[in-house]
């Protein structure tokens, strides 16, 4: 008699048994918060304990620090090269543009962040 296995599962090449069938790991709705390790929803977007907040990006105090940065650095360092122009001016244009990129570069994934409460 011959049996017929089910479509889901597959047979090992070496002994013929069949297979056992992975399944996907488990989605927990509770985790731990990063900031406090206290009991979470995966969803929330703030912990309920320690008020700490889901962030995605650059701060608006990282973003004009950076380019702060940049706009005071780069003109500073070409006056090193030339002499007071036109070109200390495109230096600051190029500054303030680099220091805004850097500042989303650095900060791009999403992270939590204390709530000053």
């Amino acid at each position: 008699m011959v049996q017929i296995s089910p479509r889901h599962q597959m047979r090992s090449i070496l002994t013929g048994r069949h297979l056992p069938v992975p399944r996907p790991p488990a989605q927990e709705s509770v985790v731990l918060c990063p900031v406090c390790r206290q009991k979470m929803q995966r969803t929330d977007e703030e912990c309920p304990h320690c008020h700490a907040q889901r962030h995605f990006g650059p701060t608006r105090n990282e973003t004009l620090t950076s380019t702060a940065i940049g706009l005071v650095a780069t003109p500073a360092l070409s006056l090193l090269l030339v002499s007071l122009s036109l070109w200390t001016l495109a230096f600051a244009i190029t500054g303030t543009l680099a220091g805004f990129f850097v500042a989303h570069s650095r900060h791009s994934g999403d992270r939590w962040l204390r709530n000053p409460r």
